[in-house]
């Protein structure tokens, strides 16, 4: 055998344990790389968190109600069927009524195809031809004998609406009933008395008396009649 022959061989063995490092460093990174292709995006973990919250149990023709520290009735939810997602604690409403009273008088009326109440926050979501009524209090009726005032709310029997309620309209619409905050970011229309006015986006707090529209704003503004 050659020298040349002989002197192959270790050559050939010393290139491969050159290259050994190399070859187990490339192993590693395509073992690194599986390893994250092959974990949950954050995308895939929220959906399957979502996909596991399902009901624990169903309500047909259901009702609840919310008391206040003091035992007086603060909230009533109607709906169709309630179904409540132990995970996120909230509960899916079809067909939902809302009807609730303040400390200070004011009531609100909240009616929408879906809902969505959330227990921990006191939010509300409603979607679907959602239709919310922010009533002011209801100023004492005269006694027998005194004249009407004129801070009395009267009936609109056009509408069925009293005096200086708020009515707001809109395919999906937000009420935090703790803040007494209404927000929306699709289009609404809000009608108080003969105004009736439309934005892009909607938010009215209601302790506050400010309501604030955004985008294109456009509509009619009436004052009452004296």
């Amino acid at each position: 055998m050659s020298r040349s022959a002989v002197n192959r061989g270790p050559d050939w063995l010393a290139r491969l344990q050159s290259a050994l490092p190399l070859v187990v460093a490339a192993g590693l990174a395509g073992f690194s790389w599986w390893l994250v292709s092959s974990s949950p995006a954050p995308r895939q973990a929220a959906a399957a968190a979502k996909a596991d919250d399902r009901p624990d149990y169903i309500l047909s023709r259901a009702r609840l109600a919310r008391f206040d520290a003091d035992g007086r009735l603060e909230a009533v939810l109607d709906g169709d069927t309630m179904r409540h997602r132990p995970v996120s604690n909230t509960m899916d409403i079809d067909a939902m009524v809302l009807s609730a009273r303040h400390a200070d008088g004011r009531s609100v009326h909240a009616t929408a195809q879906r809902g969505e109440w959330v227990e921990p926050t006191g939010v509300v979501t409603l979607s679907g031809g959602a239709d919310v009524r922010l009533m002011p209090a209801l100023t004492p009726a005269p006694t027998p004998g005194e004249a009407s005032t004129a801070g009395t709310l009267q009936g609109d029997a056009g509408t069925g609406l009293r005096a200086g309620t708020t009515r707001i309209v809109g395919e999906g619409l937000r009420l935090d009933t703790h803040a007494r905050v209404l927000s929306s970011t699709l289009p609404v229309t809000v009608t108080r008395d003969r105004s009736e006015v439309r934005g892009q986006t909607l938010r009215h707090d209601d302790m506050a008396g400010l309501t604030l529209l955004g985008g294109r704003v456009h509509g009619r503004l009436e004052g009452q009649p004296r």
